[in-house]
């Protein structure tokens, strides 16, 4: 599962939003890149480029160009080396943060799929289509309990462009939404919560992509002290019942806490696992099923809010070789890894200079199967620049990033380049 050479951000926003996008060079060559920003209907409007050596980082001047057009765009980078990135997109208190989407990263597709969408968040989602042709976008939306159909709508997006739905058009929308289109498209969605206070940005999952959705799905951290859990899993097989397990772990992957749910299509689970975790400590929760199952989970406290989809081999999201865009040694800084595996797991992480490009810091540790080693902010040091993580067994890679004193709190996956 190599890197791609083009990565996309549906949106760069506009109306006192700002932007921060980073891509990085994760190649062994030194690489030529392109930035382009279009407009709703593919339109080019600006561009700009820039060659990196490997593991330097490139800030693409990005910021205000959708102001300046009275616009929203999109923005593709392209490379002739392999290339990763990040997005933040903040006002005041609230941060968003998206990977850079690809089909090779399993971000980009026909069919995708949001866990969750409740009428009581501000939620805005857009979709951006990176097909050769018009795409034609329909969108069903479930209701939480029953999985039954309540909401139906349609949508274009021409090549390179994109459509846009909010809370006027979902309605009174409580449950899930699946997307199918004609062409390969990424879905981003934005909820805001507490009257503007925080906000957390997701991509679509992609249910259709190089293998179907997992039977089985990851979240490395269940959190003790005070903060609270959320986990929402759906059955996404249209034809049949579901018998879904969850299973929580301690660090050393012995099982302290387990439950059970048979599922309708369609239909979800809200894991009753808030509080397992307080009793000894952080936990990981796995959650297996007899037919595809995606989820969502969401840790808050306070106006910090941190978002997972559940990660799978399946979903791109567990591997031997994962990589963080950016660390900030301004921020702090909080990593989980928990190895599916089922060996130990013996875990390199090499931290970068983003100028350079040159090795800053070294870190080696271990989890056992189904187990979990966790890199806290002190040992990456001060370092401002990318994080890789090599494993000797698929791990899944989980972090937390919190920001402005304990206001605002962002959370990623580690993105895997190598299966």
């Amino acid at each position: 599962m190599p890197a791609p050479t083009k990565i996309y951000f549906p949106q760069v926003a506009s109306g006192g939003w700002a932007d921060w996008v980073e891509v990085v060079n994760v190649g062994a060559e030194e690489a030529n890149i392109t930035a382009l920003a279009r407009d709703q209907n593919g339109n080019v409007v600006w561009s700009s480029s820039k060659k990196i050596v490997p593991f330097q980082c490139w800030l693409v001047p990005v910021e205000g160009q959708a102001d300046s057009r009275g616009v929203e765009v999109s923005l593709e980078v392209s490379s002739d080396q392999p290339i990763l990135g990040e997005r933040h997109c903040h006002y005041q208190s609230q941060v968003l943060d998206f990977p850079g989407a690809a089909v090779e990263l399993d971000s980009a597709g026909t069919k995708l799929f949001f866990p969750e969408i409740a009428s009581y968040i501000g939620d805005w989602i857009r979709f951006f289509n990176v097909g050769e042709a018009d795409a034609i976008i329909n969108l069903i939306g479930r209701d939480r309990s029953t999985g039954k159909v309540i909401q139906q709508l349609s949508g274009e997006a021409k090549p390179k462009g994109f459509w846009t739905v909010d809370d006027q058009h979902l309605g009174k929308l409580t449950g899930t939404l699946e997307v199918l289109s004609s062409q390969p498209v990424i879905g981003e969605r934005h909820s805001h919560y507490q009257g503007g206070k925080t906000a957390i940005g997701q991509l679509a999952q992609i249910t259709e992509g190089r293998q179907p959705a997992p039977t089985k799905i990851y979240f490395p951290q269940i959190a003790a002290g005070g903060w609270g859990d959320w986990v929402i899993v759906t059955n996404v097989s249209s034809h049949a019942k579901a018998n879904l397990s969850a299973v929580a772990r301690d660090v050393s992957g012995s099982i302290i806490w387990s439950g059970a749910k048979v599922l309708d299509p369609y239909q979800c689970w809200i894991v009753p696992v808030d509080g397992t975790a307080d009793k000894k400590g952080d936990v990981s929760l796995e959650v297996s099923s007899d037919h595809g199952v995606l989820g969502e989970r969401h840790c808050h406290s306070g106006s910090q809010i941190l978002s997972f989809a559940g990660a799978s081999s399946h979903l791109g999201s567990v591997g031997t070789r994962l990589f963080f865009p950016e660390v900030y040694s301004g921020a702090h800084d909080f990593f989980r890894f928990f190895n599916v595996g089922e060996a130990d797991a013996l875990i390199i992480v090499v931290a970068r200079d983003r100028n350079s490009a040159q090795v800053v810091n070294q870190i080696q540790g271990r989890a056992v199967s189904k187990g979990f080693w966790t890199v806290p902010d002190e040992s990456i040091k001060s370092v401002t620049g990318t994080l890789e993580v090599i494993s000797t067994q698929p791990i899944a890679g989980e972090r937390h990033m919190h920001y402005q004193g304990g206001k605002t709190a962002i959370s990623q996956l580690g993105q895997v380049i190598a299966l």
